[in-house]
């Protein structure tokens, strides 16, 4: 076959070739569908719904515990009271105000229950006195037996004793034979150093008589102790306030111990205890003391006397000394015979010896 026949053949096969194609391509649309406006506007709609729901739902999630209430587990409060035992969370409230008031006034039954019984008198203030002792000091200088002191003087302000005498309550005590009658006895006892001279007989002696007296009181009787030197110190019971005590068994026992306990120290000063003394209003006090220097001036002997007529009291002055006989002149006859009292001189030499 020649070349001009081959040819013709070819290009009839190609044009059958490109035909093909064209009926393909014809068939099977390639070109991309237009999408309209309205599919595109939903298809939006839903995108926003769906991310809008989902930043809702991240929104409300917890995220750690700052939003929630940490709770203790398996701890629980017990709030003990009279009638229950009740258990709380500790993350609840306290107690309801009516639980607290239960609560603080089985406090208060309780408190009340265990206080001391009342006293037939009204409970002195000791303590405060004490406080006005201390409050005014003037220098004194003063001679005991054991020797000249610098002291610190001593003053209350005044004050007007208060004390009553029942007939059927009154007694008679004895201190070194001097007698007192009255049913409110207040023994006001030098404790200074000057007492320990001649071996503490002095001392001894005092503690031994003053027991005795107290000895024969009853409990229809009451008294006080104050020991002093440069400032007073009254005798005082745990538990009770400072007060006349009752010349029951039980005080009188705790009240001899209380007196053989003291020892004798320091420098002297008389006033502030003889105005302690009157300012519970006594029947009686049995004043002691060795040191007849420094003495009580007229003025202080005059102001306490003017004091012990307010509340009709006794003094009755006891002087221990180092001389055969009585001086012939001391504040202590003075303060007795101004205050219808006893005055009684003892050589301390002749005092008997104690007993072991």
């Amino acid at each position: 076959m020649s070349e001009s026949q081959k040819q013709p053949k070819s290009r009839t096969t190609l044009g059958v070739g490109n035909r093909s194609v064209n009926s393909l391509e014809s068939a099977i649309d390639l070109t991309p569908p237009t999408r309209t406006a309205p599919a595109l506007l939903l298809s939006m709609l839903v995108h926003v719904v769906a991310l809008v729901a989902l930043g809702l739902l991240v929104a409300r999630a917890p995220s750690g515990t700052g939003q929630v209430a940490d709770r203790p587990i398996g701890i629980a409060l017990a709030h003990v009271m009279p009638d229950r035992t009740r258990y709380t969370d500790p993350a609840q409230s306290p107690l309801e105000p009516t639980e607290q008031k239960s609560s603080e006034e089985a406090t208060a039954a309780a408190a009340s229950s265990a206080a001391a019984p009342p006293s037939i008198a009204p409970p002195i203030d000791l303590d405060g006195i004490l406080e006005s002792v201390q409050a005014t000091p003037s220098p004194i200088s003063g001679t005991g037996m054991a020797g000249e002191a610098n002291l610190d003087g001593d003053a209350f302000g005044s004050a007007s004793a208060s004390g009553t005498t029942s007939d059927s309550s009154d007694a008679t005590t004895m201190v070194f034979g001097v007698s007192g009658s009255g049913s409110r006895f207040v023994y006001v006892f030098d404790r200074s150093d000057s007492m320990n001279g001649y071996g503490g007989r002095p001392l001894r002696a005092a503690k031994r008589e003053l027991i005795r007296s107290l000895e024969s009181l009853t409990d229809r009787q009451q008294f006080q102790l104050i020991f002093y030197n440069d400032k007073p110190t009254p005798f005082r019971m745990s538990g009770i306030p400072l007060q006349m005590m009752a010349g029951e068994d039980n005080n009188k026992i705790a009240a001899s111990r209380y007196v053989g306990s003291i020892m004798a120290y320091g420098a002297t000063e008389h006033e502030s205890a003889l105005k302690m003394a009157l300012r519970l209003g006594p029947d009686v006090i049995f004043f002691l003391t060795d040191a007849r220097i420094p003495r009580l001036s007229s003025t202080q002997l005059r102001e306490i006397q003017r004091r012990a007529g307010q509340g009709g009291t006794t003094i009755h002055a006891i002087e221990f000394g180092s001389d055969p006989a009585a001086p012939s002149e001391s504040f202590l006859r003075d303060l007795a015979a101004m205050n219808q009292g006893q005055y009684r001189y003892l050589d301390v030499s002749t005092l008997g010896q104690p007993k072991p």
